[in-house]
Formats: C-alpha cells, sequence, structure tokens
C-alpha cells in the first residue's frame, strides 16, 4: 500500500514521525483481526512496523 498521509499514532514504531506521521514511502498492512494476540506492545496493523 503506498503511504500518501498516513496516519499513525504508533508512538513506538522507529518510521513514526511527531507521533502522528509514517516516514515510509510504502507501508504493509495486515487484515484486521479481533482475536489476534501480536508479542507487540502497542496493538496495530502494519507489518512495517520496527520498534524504535
Amino acid at each position: 500500500m503506498e503511504n500518501t498521509g498516513v496516519v499513525c499514532d504508533v508512538c513506538g514504531c522507529a518510521y513514526n514521525e511527531g507521533g502522528c506521521k509514517c516516514s515510509l514511502s510504502q507501508i504493509k498492512v495486515t487484515e484486521h483481526c479481533e482475536n489476534c494476540h501480536s508479542n507487540v506492545e502497542e496493538p496495530h496493523f502494519c507489518q512495517s512496523y520496527e520498534k524504535r
């Protein structure tokens, strides 16, 4: 998915800028899933997440 001004509030991600914006030109998003348990501290649906 092309990142065209995507709003992101996952401040723990290395690509987060100013607490509300993603600095990547392209991002990968997973499907929303109610019962998925991720080992990530902040819940999100972005596969491009990198811990800060």
